[in-house]
């Protein structure tokens, strides 16, 4: 379950952004919509436990656009996700758990195709908030104490934790920062809600940068999955939408 800083759909527009660069690209994605009043208290804390417990995949089907100044073309593609079940981990001196990430993309924009695979480690405390994350090139660490709800209802949000993050875990270089956040909308029936993960990347500024959205339905049972991954990017003048489902 992507509850971190690294979204991987940022590392992905990003390298869209630098592919398209000579040549244009970009777009925008409606927000996540709702069907079906809900007055159901769904069980959040029920779904994390859940989704590292025993794991998560999904395959979305990728539509956007990639603008570079007033040139735009389509994009489309496929995503893969998934998420190991959490094991034991020490981060930042103490215990903790920890749970692997992996997306699979393959991406065409105006007759280019572009595949890629990131890999994360996602750094999880006993209740299943995220502390932290490692991959490669970065290492984020979580500034106060994250929470999530225990249970939603239609028309929640809040704020969850912010991140720092780093160039590599000696934390000398700090990249960027970013605030994770939740809002919970009507799902496909009165049994779903949709628990919609916002990250707001401020990189080195106080002002957001880039946005994504991913979108897990949960059912009355606490049952978690994966529907809808949504990401606004611009880099290198290009701009990036993404929309996943």
């Amino acid at each position: 379950m992507k509850f971190t800083k690294k979204i991987l759909p940022v590392a992905l527009t990003a390298l869209l952004a630098t592919t398209l660069s000579a040549c244009g690209g970009g777009g925008s994605s409606g927000a996540a919509t709702s069907a079906t009043p809900i007055t159901t208290s769904f069980p959040i804390q029920q779904a994390l436990a859940y989704a590292f417990t025993h794991g998560m995949q999904a395959n979305l089907a990728i539509t956007g656009t990639a603008t570079s100044g007033s040139t735009s073309y389509p994009l489309t593609g496929t995503l893969s996700y998934a998420l190991g079940i959490a094991s034991n981990t020490t981060f930042e001196g103490a215990a903790a758990q920890q749970a692997t990430e992996d997306l699979n993309a393959s991406i065409s924009i105006n007759g280019m195709s572009q595949p890629l695979f990131v890999n994360s480690a996602l750094i999880i405390n006993a209740q299943y908030a995220p502390i932290g994350a490692r991959s490669s090139d970065s290492y984020c660490v979580a500034s106060g104490t994250p929470a999530y709800p225990a249970t939603a209802n239609v028309g929640q949000s809040g704020d969850i934790v912010t991140m720092n993050c780093y160039a590599d875990s000696t934390k000398r270089t700090l990249v960027n920062t970013e605030k994770l956040s939740y809002v919970a909308a009507a799902g496909s029936d009165a049994n779903t809600l949709n628990f919609q993960m916002i990250t707001t990347d401020y990189g080195l500024t106080t002002t957001p940068q880039s946005s994504n959205t991913i979108t897990y339905a949960i059912s009355t049972a606490g049952v978690p999955k994966l529907v809808r991954v949504q990401a606004t990017q611009t880099d290198s003048g290009v701009t990036i939408t993404l929309d996943a489902k």
